[in-house]
């Protein structure tokens, strides 16, 4: 790989960083100049991988300032539901056809694990981002038993955007319990090889997440 190529890579690994930590705040416009020099890397490199950040919607370029967080619209929400209902839904079949499996019941129990972490921050912090963190591990698990790279690579392509839209979610009253309900609920179905009811609950949990997500946004913009 080209000198060039690893500045860039190590300038998106950067500026990755620091969003998944929360360290970049809405509304801030940030200069490529001083970020670039942050990163340790030239301004080239560095604003190329701003702009594959961009097209991945991470953040908003703006002209002769710098960038920006991404404003989530109605437009991402739904994409991103529908991504989701698309993948975990094939995952989830995957899961339930090969129940019998050794690798189907490691998951199986790995899955059952992240719910009862997710019981524990609802027990004791009531985090909405500990708790989204969960929530996002516990349905990339489910991608990740297909074992398929590609689908993988999608979804991870669109963790910001799950992880934030999960916290969003659960800062509705009730929200959290609901989802540990649910996720319960699928692993007995799961279980069952209930295909049908299957379908349902995995476009009535995405679907639920996805409502709440659209009157926030809807009330947001109203103010």
């Amino acid at each position: 790989m080209k000198e060039s190529q690893l500045l860039q890579v190590q300038a998106y690994d950067y500026l990755i960083d620091l969003i998944k930590k929360g360290q970049l705040k809405y509304g801030k416009i940030y200069s490529l100049n001083q970020m670039a020099k942050e990163a340790g890397v030239s301004r080239t490199p560095f604003r190329d991988a701003v702009l594959r950040l961009e097209q991945e919607r991470y953040i908003d370029m703006y002209p002769s300032k710098g960038f920006a967080l991404h404003t989530m619209t109605t437009e991402d929400i739904i994409e991103t539901y529908q991504i989701r209902n698309a993948i975990e839904l094939y995952c989830f079949k995957q899961l339930s056809f090969h129940f019998d499996t050794a690798r189907a019941q490691k998951y199986y129990v790995k899955l059952l694990k992240k719910v009862e972490k997710q019981k524990e921050i609802l027990n004791s912090t009531h985090s909405n981002e500990d708790f989204g963190r969960k929530d996002y591990e516990f349905h990339r698990s489910i991608v990740q038993y297909v074992g398929n790279e590609s689908m993988l690579e999608i979804y991870r392509r669109f963790m910001y955007r799950i992880f934030w839209l999960n916290v969003t979610s659960f800062s509705r009253k009730g929200r959290m319990e609901d989802t540990i309900t649910e996720h319960l609920t699928l692993l007995d179905i799961v279980k069952s090889r209930d295909l049908q009811d299957l379908e349902s609950l995995i476009e009535h949990h995405l679907t639920t997440a996805q409502d709440i997500n659209l009157q926030i946004l809807a009330k947001r913009e109203k103010n």
